[in-house]
């Protein structure tokens, strides 16, 4: 420790010891002292600061604010901690809490002691902290908005729908009560089982969008596979589906995760790209494994897409990265008006 000659050998020795950093001041805020674990906390050397004033080590916003302490404890104030930023041999800012004390009266120390704690990586902390609890939050609001929306489409599928389509046959079958059953014409009676065939399909359709994918027992490669296989196309549309001969396994949360943003994009891709030609590729590699869907369709602008579907509360690109970030995967997408959209998430593997 470099300090002024008159401080007791017991005190230097103690501040040395200390994990926190320690400036002994004068009266007038010049530095005059400082303890061993100045050099490494902030990469200066001990005799970089002594004869220079204190708040030139401090940042020029919370110049002012170290001054007014300095200024209270020369008066015998109680010592208030103070938040400040200091700046590190390297250039990096630091942040700080100060506790001025002054010993100006005591003959065997006669300096202002300045106890300095490093707070940067606690502040970090605290600030990814808030930030986390305010994305959970955000996530918390969005989840309950997928479930009203998923409510909003199954009742306007099963209205649009299916009621219809049973409302038409009920009519078809009301007109038809009085007719001898020998006298049906059998135009009527192939109508009606068409009717209920339509409204079986559509039934079917949603139990496959609804129901959870049966991954445990066949892979997720077979999943995919079977659902792109069964994927109702235009009749100019085409869907290829390319997977490495093995992939690696993922934990079960990421499975399904890869799964729904296959099931999202390729609704999308299918039924409001244009696009005749759109391929899904799962790909494993050393520590991750990848899933992308790309597509020669129209393409849209991706900024004002996301932009207004929050607006619109509309849920499918927000949902699919959600998905691959509630699963720790990442999530991207590409496209441009006339150039078409690639969907990527990578998820990391288990083995």
């Amino acid at each position: 420790m470099t300090e002024p000659t008159s401080m007791p050998q017991g005190l230097i020795q103690l501040m040395d010891h200390s994990l926190d950093f320690v400036e002994i001041l004068g009266a007038d805020g010049v530095v005059e002292g400082v303890s061993a674990a100045f050099q490494r906390l902030s990469g200066y050397g001990p005799r970089d600061f002594v004869g220079r004033q204190y708040k030139s080590l401090v940042h020029p916003e919370d110049q002012a604010r170290a001054e007014e302490a300095l200024s209270r404890a020369l008066h015998g104030t109680e010592p208030e901690t103070v938040k400040l930023r200091y700046r590190k041999k390297d250039g990096l800012w630091r942040t700080i809490l100060a506790s001025a004390r002054s010993f100006l009266g005591d003959p065997a120390v006669h300096a202002v002691v300045v106890s300095t704690r490093d707070v940067t990586d606690q502040c970090e902390l605290e600030a990814e902290l808030v930030s986390a609890n305010g994305r959970i939050a955000e996530l918390r609001e969005q989840l309950t908005g997928a479930v009203e929306m998923q409510r909003k489409y199954l009742a306007a599928e099963l209205h649009d729908d299916v009621q219809q389509i049973l409302f038409g046959l009920r009519m078809s079958m009301t007109a038809s009560r009085r007719m001898p059953a020998d006298k049906l014409p059998p135009e009527a009676v192939e109508q009606w089982i068409r009717l209920v065939q339509t409204a079986v399909d559509h039934l079917h359709d949603l139990t496959v969008v609804l129901r959870k994918p049966v991954i445990d027992d066949h892979g997720l490669s077979a999943a995919m596979r079977s659902y792109v296989d069964a994927l109702p196309l235009a009749p100019n549309q085409k869907v290829m589906f390319e997977t490495d001969e093995k992939v690696g396994a993922l934990a079960p949360n990421a499975a399904l995760a890869c799964f729904r943003i296959v099931q999202e994009g390729l609704g999308n891709a299918v039924q409001h790209s244009g696009a005749r030609n759109v391929l899904v590729r799962l790909k494993s590699a050393a520590d991750c494994l990848t899933v992308s869907i790309r597509d020669d369709g129209v393409g849209f602008d991706v900024k004002n897409a996301c932009t207004h579907a929050a607006n619109a509360r509309r849920i499918g690109l927000s949902s699919m990265r959600e998905r691959a970030a509630s699963a720790g995967g990442r999530f991207e997408i590409k496209s441009s008006i006339g150039r078409g959209t690639r969907i990527r998430a990578s998820f990391p593997s288990t083995g």
